[in-house]
């Protein structure tokens, strides 16, 4: 049986949930702090947690696997292994200061400032390596609003679009990590589970893969062809089929990528296609 763990609440909890019903796991939707949900026959079981214990729970072998976020695996310094980068949780640890402030980059914070943060371990060591000596007024949360309390001077937190620094009056300016959501394994478990673990790795690269493409078919005429090749590259090429009662006319099928399928459309509709049909694709393996 291989367990994950996944985030039971918090910016990581709907796309980690998402993703496993992607893969055909599909959690039940609850605010259990610790359900256990199995699948595959009991082959699998899913264990929800808080995100910050995750990187725990996997290196004391609690859970074979966990998705987490990759500033709690390298703030907790758990030894776990990271396994991959997944789609989602894109944010950044950034270190800021109120709009008023004359600091204007992070080579202008004097020794002995106070840093509010959740994440004391990765805000000390980036201001060590700039040879800076700040002080931690470590917090669990609203690490934003510490300027305005007097509880520091500056803050390091995570942002993923910045609206919340400038709602409190804060302007960002120097950045400690660019982080995102990833599995994490254990040790043990990768060399006693492997294949188990493939499995599953395995199946989220198909659906991430599957998530940025498109599925398109088309009706092409035939002396047109041989433009379709650099057009649609698909996984090998278009495949292209005779189409009954037709002989000016061919079928063809392709995969595109999402973000240029606009534009794909719009050159199929200028050579003289019809029946442009466009799908998603739940998954690809490559």
């Amino acid at each position: 049986m291989l367990r994950i763990a996944l985030p039971n609440k918090g910016r990581l909890n709907k796309n980690a949930m998402d993703l496993m019903a992607r893969i055909g796991f599909p959690v039940p939707d609850t605010d259990s702090r610790t359900l256990l949900a199995e699948f595959g026959k009991g082959r699998y079981q899913v264990l929800m947690a808080r995100a910050q214990d995750i990187p725990e729970f996997v290196e004391m072998g609690a859970a074979d696997l966990g998705i987490t976020g990759l500033d709690l695996v390298l703030e907790t310094r758990r030894a776990v292994v990271k396994v991959m980068d997944l789609d989602f949780g894109r944010c950044r640890l950034v270190i800021a200061v109120p709009e008023e402030s004359c600091i204007r980059t992070v080579d202008d914070v004097e020794d002995g400032c106070r840093v509010a943060t959740s994440f004391p371990n990765l805000t000390r060591e980036f201001f060590s390596k700039i040879g800076k000596a700040v002080s931690m007024a470590e917090v669990s949360g609203a690490a934003e609003v510490a300027p305005q309390i007097g509880l520091a001077d500056i803050v390091s937190d995570l942002t993923q679009t910045g609206s919340t620094l400038r709602l409190n009056h804060l302007r960002e300016i120097g950045v400690v990590l660019e982080s995102r959501a990833v599995l994490v394994a254990n040790q043990s478990s990768l060399d006693g589970k492997r294949l188990l673990i493939e499995e599953v790795t395995s199946a989220f690269e198909s659906v991430m893969s599957a998530a940025k493409m498109r599925y398109l078919m088309a009706n092409v005429p035939r002396d047109r062809l041989p433009s379709l090749g650099s057009l649609l590259p698909g996984v090998s090429g278009p495949t292209v089929m005779n189409i009954m009662g037709r002989d000016d006319m061919v079928a063809i099928h392709a995969v595109t990528k999402e973000d240029e399928l606009n534009g794909v459309i719009a050159v199929l509709k200028g050579i003289g296609a019809t029946g442009i049909l466009v799908v998603p694709i739940e998954r690809m393996v490559v």
